[in-house]
């Protein structure tokens, strides 16, 4: 904060508006100067189209250059990439189309941002409104109109921004003499203590409120206050959690519907072969089970459009429940990009009324092998006997129809305490550990330093497993449920489950994906890359979102055929939730890459 003159008085005066001088103080405005500002601000125009950033068409910051020669803001091309990982796309650069395998790892170009320095420098020198006209970025002037300039000072007394022309009269002006001057401050009404005239710069835990330092030594609960940015930087991280379960949930629900759609298609499927069945059965005796034949048409019908009401209620649930869940995300994401602290922190509150992502979702599914059960054998039989046995073989067959079940699309919430109650304490096998990794009895832990040791044996429990770092806990689990712990380091890992079968050998010598845990439809994992956490199965990869934790969790029910990944930091939040059919025992199992380490957690058996 600047104070001119002399020191500001308890009381100041309201708001005034700043006077214009009456003549202009000499400068590159005057005729004097004309040629050459013009030719100046020809310059800076010329100029100013080289160092503009093509994403956000904003001068540049923080300027990296990209192998094919164009430049960007570090932060627009990261988050462009951002975005590309999360979609799933092949990065590329956002002006010439050019594609990068693998995503650049760029650092900060000095000589350009030396040159965007001193074009920021010579921009601000220049005078005329087209280098003062406030961008998204700056504060703007609360007095210019209609074109607002960019602001250089806020005043407190006078509760408003001021662009360097309307700030002229706060140094030349007796009136303003005692004017608090400090940088330019957003939203500056609100931030600012009618009752001191001063900013709101702490924010008052016990009070729920942001506060001046005044009031804040009044209420005499110095202890019991934080500034806005560290309070902020606190609340942000809760904010986070949430947005990446939200978002999880998201991920989990989007993936539900697209399974619905093969399910529907299966089901016109399946009906379509049990009606044509049902016409070929009943043409041979058409004459004398006419009224029968229409009978079971009928009930098959009946099947099908009910089957099809109860997987469209479903869809329609998931695309509710979706589009919740997109309200909510579209709020915190707005919340998160509040420019404000006092605003953000207003709004905090109501992130305690968002109980879509806590409440759980229950999908319609029909079991494949128990829907018309014994249908064409019934129907072959009935041919034979229908005169003596035509209504005894009728009952039986309008009572066997398309089987449904229900299963739990977003599990219900769950605290670690229930997990931990049907916890399970794991031991690496060596023989299934591959040559590049060092297993600790004692510690239950995996370390890979990148050391090849002893060749292993051939061939191993999975033939081609140990061609990646990847190494099977020796018990395998294919009844009740189950959960464990595992502490991961910050390094490339997967933590997932397989089946313990030989897998269709590969005619390569070298190292094969298909191998990989998760890149096969034998098992499922959850994968770290030291940069996002993504899911894999079958060599198809669900990018999640949320920070790295430190020990992660894993859920299986065998017999409701779910597996779910937790992050596990005092509570357990949910990553991901697969759903599938398990029909042979699966055995927990781990990639650790050169440099990384996996500890099974143990706990005192009950």
């Amino acid at each position: 904060m600047q104070k001119l003159f002399r020191p500001a008085q308890d009381q100041v005066p309201g708001p005034q508006l700043p006077a214009q001088p009456e003549t202009p103080p000499p400068g590159p405005g005057t005729p004097s100067s004309g040629k050459a500002l013009t030719s100046n601000n020809s310059n800076l125009r010329m100029l100013g189209d080289q160092v503009l950033c093509p994403i956000c068409l904003d001068v540049l910051c923080n300027p990296i250059t990209t192998a094919c020669g164009h430049n960007f803001c570090m932060t627009c091309l990261h988050d462009f990439w951002d975005h590309q990982t999360a979609v799933g796309e092949t990065h590329y650069c956002p002006q010439c189309r050019q594609r990068f395998p693998i995503r650049p790892n760029l650092c900060k170009n000095v000589v350009l941002g030396e040159m965007v320095a001193c074009f920021t420098q010579a921009k601000g020198q220049a005078s005329g409104p087209l280098w003062a006209l406030a961008s998204p970025r700056d504060v703007p002037c609360d007095f210019c109109s209609p074109q607002k300039l960019r602001s250089v000072k806020s005043c407190l007394q006078c509760v408003a921004s001021l662009c360097e022309k309307h700030l002229r009269s706060h140094f030349e002006d007796q009136v303003f003499q005692d004017h608090q001057l400090l940088e330019p401050v957003w939203d500056l009404k609100t931030r600012l203590c009618r009752k001191h005239r001063k900013l709101r710069r702490l924010y008052s835990r016990a009070e729920g409120s942001c506060v001046c330092g005044a009031c804040q030594m009044e209420e005499n609960k110095t202890a019991d206050a934080a500034a806005l940015a560290e309070e902020r930087a606190l609340k942000e991280v809760e904010v986070r959690k949430v947005q990446a379960n939200v978002d999880n949930q998201m991920l989990i629900i989007a993936s539900d519907s697209q399974k619905h759609q093969g399910r529907v298609a299966f089901l016109t499927k399946l009906i379509q072969t049990v009606r044509d069945e049902v016409n070929i059965c009943f043409s041979d005796i058409i004459h004398e089970i006419k009224q029968l034949q229409t009978k079971v048409l009928d009930f098959v019908e009946k099947e099908e459009a009910v089957t099809l009401r109860k997987l469209d209620r479903a869809i329609q649930q998931n695309h509710s429940r979706l589009m919740k869940l997109e309200g909510d995300s579209v709020w915190l994401h707005m919340l998160l990009d509040n420019r404000t602290d006092e605003q953000f922190l207003q709004e905090f509150p109501r992130l305690k009324h968002l109980p879509a992502f806590l409440e759980p979702l229950v999908g319609t599914n029909y079991e494949e092998t128990q829907s018309f059960l014994q249908l064409p054998e019934t129907l072959a039989e009935l041919c034979t006997q229908l005169k003596d046995k035509g209504l005894s073989f009728l009952n039986q067959l309008l009572q066997k129809g398309i089987k449904m079940n229900s299963y739990d699309v977003l599990p219900p919430a769950v605290d670690k305490k229930e997990l931990l109650q049907c916890y399970c304490n794991l031991s690496f096998d060596p023989s299934s550990a591959s040559e590049d990794l060092f297993l600790f009895k004692e510690t239950n832990s995996v370390l890979n330093l990148g050391v090849v040791l002893d060749p292993s044996t051939p061939g191993g429990p999975i033939p081609g497993f140990k061609q990646w770092p990847q190494v099977l806990c020796s018990r395998g689990l294919s009844e009740g449920r189950h959960y464990w712990e595992a502490e991961v380091s910050n390094s490339w890992m997967c933590l997932g489950v397989t089946y313990r079968r030989s897998l269709a050998p590969s005619s390569r010598t070298c190292r094969s994906i298909f191998y990989l845990l998760g890149r096969n439809p034998y098992s499922w994992c959850l994968e770290w890359d030291s940069l996002k956490f993504s899911v894999w199965h079958n060599n198809t990869q669900t990018v999640l979102h949320g920070a790295y934790h430190r020990t992660l969790g894993v859920s299986l029910d065998c017999a409701a055929g779910c597996l779910s990944f937790y992050g596990v930091a005092g509570g357990v939040s949910l990553l991901y939730h697969f759903l599938a059919s398990f029909l042979e025992p699966l055995y927990p199992a781990v990639m650790v890459s050169s440099g990384a380490s996996v500890t099974l957690k143990q706990r005192p058996e009950a």
